[in-house]
């Protein structure tokens, strides 16, 4: 060869490699490159093809001077053809006349010479450049030195800029796992949580279609609860069989499955008709499918579509498809809970509501002591009249149920009792869920959804934790006592509401006004009628009769047949101060009966509640004078304040008997050890052990 037309193409190889440098596109690359070398060697024809990963082949990705069909005819295998024998050794190749070499695979009838040469990255052979001519002796080992450095070159930039749409493809997916976020924290609507992720999904990431199915247990079926580039009429044909087709396979066993061709899948039934042979190329597109699981239930299944483009790593859709499966599945869980709430509303008819009246006159709040009759007097005093109402005190106390009583002994018993926790709803939400929304009022609003005002319209709104809500919201709660309406988020238009408020609170609302942290003018607006719900230390006369009423109703429960407790028991239950109140105290009746072999619950039931009174009393023990006052104001549950004239009579004796009972179990009823620490003797032991009828 000359030295001029050696010159030339060797000149040229710098901007052939300026020009692959300048693009961020794989495929262009890979179009560059061919193009490049068939300009050089100049030949009429030519392929580039890649290894594909799941299988032993070449696939051609692009080609010049050849006919349209030949990426679906020619699918050489690895050590097939030519090409093929370049793909699996790794060395160039080079053939001058077709006719005489065993390894060529004829795709055009005029070729006559052709030139193979490999694409290496890291001694891997990634691909193979072909180029064809119709002459004989058409190409030397020149322009096979040429292809090869520049296969070589284009292989390196092909793979780096593969990785770098990698990341970029991951990077992606991460962004569209943040606004699927967002989505799942601004609506408890699951119809709209559902499309938004599928429409989110579709739009960002390009993916052909995508279904979310639910299992429906009364049909045994799988129906699409959403889907996108689905009409209604396909949605009406996707029902699945549990083991039925790769949905119903998913299903089943709870695995995720990844589909590179559903051409080539015999799990695949193509149910809903969306893909049409005729529309699409059914080779080309892979199908992706997920497990939806709520508490180690599956109970459903989400899956999309993808077209087969070679800068698609599927595995990282498919693990990000698992995510968001997850992220689903913690909205459905949290939609329960918040279903079970609103369950209970939608459920009520007349004879319900007249129930629930009957429930709440007082039959389910318990208490007959000095504290709870008051209380019961001012329920009813406040049920007739449309007041606001603030009930306040400690928690385990039965706020709720005072609520309760207060409505379902109002005028307004026939209509909705609304209930809303304000700290268990996250801030984002909490707007949305008081007040309402227009649909696109914000990401994934993509319908109009009534607030909990609008659904007590008539009736009666109970917000608990009310120091919980944020300021922003306290301005807007206060507008609706002030001017009674409200106005949906992305509203214009306010609506008149009719609903009596009733909120509750553990917290100090004057110490968070002086904090700056709740609003004065909300507070009085709240506070027109203040209810004080007692402590269990208030109402120590009630703690019997509450013991009789959580056994009743947890024997019942659990299936047990509890004939009775023992005295030793009622006096260990009636001594403990209760912090957690009344719930603290049907949690230890409850699993002492869950727990007890026995029809009697006795003191070796109740040995947790035991073990506290006897470290108060070590407290006492050890501990100065100003210490044992401290711990004496937790000991004792009676109220104080109304043992005028008899207070150090009841202390004392308290104090004396839990001493010596104190002393009985920790020297195993030896009365002379106990007298001796008591710093008595025996007789006076015996003698305060009848008064003050200890039982032993």
């Amino acid at each position: 060869m000359s030295e001029k037309k050696v010159l030339t193409p060797f000149l040229s190889i710098s901007e052939i490699m300026i020009a692959m440098n300048s693009t961020l596109d794989p495929d262009l690359v890979l179009e560059l490159i061919l193009d490049h070398c068939i300009k050089i060697c100049k030949a009429e024809s030519g392929s580039l093809m890649l290894v594909n990963p799941r299988e032993p082949v070449l696939d051609i990705v692009t080609y010049r001077g050849l006919t349209p069909n030949v990426e679906k005819e020619f699918r050489l295998k690895i050590g097939e053809g030519v090409t093929g024998y370049v793909a699996k050794t790794g060395k160039g190749r080079l053939v001058n006349d077709v006719s005489q070499d065993p390894y060529y695979i004829s795709i055009k009838n005029e070729i006559k010479s052709e030139i193979a040469v490999p694409m290496i990255v890291e001694d891997v052979v990634i691909g193979v450049i072909s180029l064809d001519s119709t002459r004989i002796d058409a190409f030397d080992t020149e322009y096979l030195e040429i292809v090869s450095v520049l296969a070589n070159q284009a292989a390196q930039i092909f793979k780096n800029l593969q990785v770098f749409r990698n990341l970029e493809q991951k990077n992606k997916i991460q962004q569209v796992l943040l606004d699927i976020s967002k989505v799942v924290t601004t609506t408890l609507d699951l119809k709209e949580i559902f499309q938004s992720i599928l429409f989110i999904i579709e739009k960002t990431l390009k993916l052909e279609q995508g279904t979310l199915v639910l299992y429906d247990s009364d049909t045994d079926r799988l129906n699409i609860a959403a889907a996108i580039g689905v009409s209604k009429e396909e949605m009406e044909k996707g029902i699945y069989s549990p083991g039925e087709g790769i949905t119903g396979t998913v299903f089943e066993t709870g695995e995720p499955m990844l589909i590179p061709s559903i051409s080539k899948d015999k799990l695949f039934l193509n149910r809903v008709g969306y893909l049409n042979p005729q529309n699409h190329k059914l080779e080309d597109i892979s199908y992706l499918s997920t497990p939806i699981i709520v508490e180690q239930n599956i109970i459903g299944v989400l899956s999309v579509y993808v077209y087969r483009y070679k800068d698609v790593d599927l595995q990282t859709y498919l693990d990000f498809l698992q995510v968001v499966s997850s992220i689903i599945s913690q909205a459905i869980k949290i939609h329960n809970l918040i279903e079970e709430d609103k369950n209970e509303i939608s459920r009520e008819n007349i004879f319900l509501k007249r129930e629930l009246k009957n429930k709440y006159r007082f039959g389910s709040i318990i208490g007959r002591s000095k504290s709870m009759e008051k209380l019961f007097e001012k329920i009813k005093l406040v049920s007739e009249s449309r007041a606001s109402v603030l009930i306040t005190g400690e928690s385990g106390t039965g706020k709720e149920m005072i609520a309760s009583a207060i409505h379902y002994n109002s005028n307004r018993a026939d209509k909705p009792f609304i209930k809303i926790n304000c700290a268990a709803i996250p801030e984002n939400l909490l707007e949305s869920e008081l007040f309402g929304h227009k649909k696109g009022a914000f990401t994934g609003a993509v319908a109009d959804k009534k607030g909990k005002f609008e659904l007590a319209d008539g009736g009666t709104i109970f917000l608990d934790e009310i120091g919980e809500l944020d300021m922003n919201l306290q301005s807007k709660l206060l507008r609706v006592l002030q001017e009674r309406e409200i106005e949906a988020l992305g509203s214009i238009k306010v609506k008149k509401i009719d609903v009596r408020v009733i909120a509750a609170t553990n917290a100090n609302l004057e110490e968070l006004i002086s904090e700056k942290k709740f609003r004065s003018d909300l507070y009085y607006r709240l506070n027109v009628v203040n209810i004080h719900t007692p402590s269990l230390k208030e109402r120590v006369d009630d703690i019997p009769i509450l013991i009789a009423h959580f056994m009743e109703k947890y024997s019942i429960e659990n299936s047990k047949n509890i004939k009775g407790i023992s005295k030793e028991a009622v006096k260990i239950l009636s001594n403990f101060h209760w912090p957690g109140n009344v719930r603290e105290l049907e949690n230890a009746i409850e699993r002492a009966i869950v727990l007890t072999p026995n029809d009697v619950l006795n003191e070796t039931d109740f040995l947790e509640i035991s073990e506290k009174l006897i470290g108060n009393i070590e407290v006492m023990e050890n501990s100065g004078k100003e210490s044992a006052l401290v711990s004496l104001e937790h000991q004792f549950p009676q109220n104080i304040d109304s043992l005028e004239g008899r207070a150090l009579e009841v202390i004392v004796g308290e104090v004396e008997s839990k001493l010596i009972q104190y002393a009985l179990k920790k020297f195993k009823y030896t009365k002379t050890r106990v007298a001796k620490f008591l710093g008595i003797n025996r007789n006076t032991l015996d003698k305060r052990i009848k008064e003050l009828n200890i039982e032993y």
